[in-house]
């Protein structure tokens, strides 16, 4: 009987090793560990599309992965998260967009009919923000979306209607209201004093090369202006002045 209980706690002993192997074995598959590893992802994700390069970086201090890519017109971009392989971000845009999308009649409420496409594109999410804009000689409509955990972007040609850019990226839901952060009120006030007695049209808190900052976008009489503030210390990283159409 001796015998008998020795052979079955040895068993039971066995099996849980292995299941603790099959576990880790498991874990160690999902974590994404190459260059190599990233471009297969991507490829699964765009199939067919051309690999222009893939680069290993620090966001916000994640090991993450970025994959851009080349197909039918759009150059695509892909972010992996390293420790897991989670896809964290998405985004395409047109490479070259139509005359008609460049240099055609802007269409009457081209904004809420962006905005409207915007809503149908990502259904149940909400609007944070819309804008219209003109870059690179070009009017667009941008819509910046919330829906649960994502963030969304959608560029649309205020001409055509057509969407131009689209992007998705995974936040937290405490990034902006972080106590190591300035906060939008304080980035608002930064804004204003930089271009006193405008009216700030758009605030967003995004990460640029891996650094949290604050987009604002304000407009005083015929002019435009775009400030990039560092969300930690406050300081103007960048500021352009255009004229707005």
């Amino acid at each position: 009987m001796k015998e008998l209980w020795k052979k079955i706690s040895f068993c039971s002993v066995l099996l849980f090793v292995c299941s603790l192997v099959c576990v880790f074995s498991a874990a160690e598959a999902k974590k994404m560990q190459s260059i190599s590893d990233a471009k297969a992802a991507a490829l699964k994700k765009v199939p067919s599309a051309t690999v222009v390069e893939v680069d290993k970086d620090y966001d916000d201090g994640v090991l993450v992965y970025g994959v851009e890519l080349l197909k039918s017109g759009k150059e695509y971009n892909l972010e992996y998260r390293a420790s897991d392989g989670k896809l964290m971000k998405y985004e395409w845009e047109i490479k070259m967009p139509s005359n008609k999308d460049r240099t055609g009649k802007v269409k009457t409420n081209a904004l809420k009919k962006a905005e409207a496409k915007a809503l149908k594109k990502v259904a149940g999410a909400q609007i944070t923000s819309s804008s219209k804009k003109k870059d690179d000689g070009m009017t667009q409509c941008k819509i910046v979306l919330k829906k649960g955990s994502k963030k969304y972007k959608l560029v649309y040609s205020a001409s055509t209607l057509r969407l131009l850019e689209y992007e998705w990226e995974i936040v937290s839901s405490s990034q902006s209201s972080s106590s190591q952060y300035i906060g939008n009120a304080k980035a608002k006030s930064i804004a204003l004093n930089k271009v006193p007695n405008a009216t700030v049209t758009e605030l967003e808190f995004d990460t640029d090369d891996g650094v949290a900052v604050y987009e604002v976008t304000l407009v005083k009489g015929i002019y435009e202006y775009e400030i990039k503030i560092d969300a930690k210390s406050g300081k103007i990283l960048e500021y352009e002045k255009d004229i707005n159409d």
